[in-house]
């Protein structure tokens, strides 16, 4: 029988502007001016998670995301 070997897995860096970020959004949608909102996070061990609000109009956030989709990816080719 073969041993088990134990990896370290590496953290993820610290968001510096997360809690900045979800803030503003927080007062956005606090004043009424946000329908809904998808959120993406990625968790500091690695792993992954997602939510939305209900939806008015779904076109409308899907339409967003891939707004958002494409900005990340050129900041990607960017760095």
């Amino acid at each position: 029988m073969e041993a088990t070997k134990l990896h370290a897995i590496p953290l993820e860096p610290l968001g510096i502007d997360v809690v900045e970020k979800l803030e503003e959004i927080l007062e956005a949608a606090k004043r009424g001016e946000i329908s809904s909102v998808a959120i993406a996070c990625v968790y500091r061990d690695g792993m992954t998670g997602s939510t939305w609000s209900a939806v008015p109009t779904f076109s409308m956030l899907i339409g967003a995301l891939r707004c958002l989709e494409y900005r990340l990816m050129r900041q990607w080719n960017d760095d």
